[in-house]
C-alpha cells in the first residue's frame, strides 16, 4: 500500500515539475532572426580575432625561450 502512494506522489511530483518547467520556458523572451545573426556575427568574428591573436603571442613567445636556451 505505501509502494502505491509513494509511485503517485512521484508522478504527481514529476507532473508538476514538467508543468513549472513548461511555465519557466513560456516566460523566455526569443530574440529575432537578425538579432541573432548580427550577435552570431560579432561572437565569431571577435573568437577569430582572438586565436590570431593568441597564436602571433605564442609563436613571439617560443621564439623568446628559444633564444634563450641557444
Amino acid at each position: 500500500m505505501a509502494k502505491e502512494e509513494k509511485k503517485k506522489a512521484e508522478k504527481k511530483g514529476r507532473k508538476s515539475w514538467f508543468q513549472g518547467l513548461k511555465a519557466e520556458f513560456n516566460k523566455i523572451i526569443w530574440t529575432d532572426r537578425n538579432t541573432l545573426v548580427k550577435q552570431t556575427g560579432v561572437v565569431v568574428t571577435v573568437t577569430a580575432i582572438l586565436c590570431v591573436l593568441i597564436s602571433i603571442m605564442d609563436a613571439v613567445i617560443l621564439q623568446g625561450v628559444n633564444f634563450l636556451v641557444r
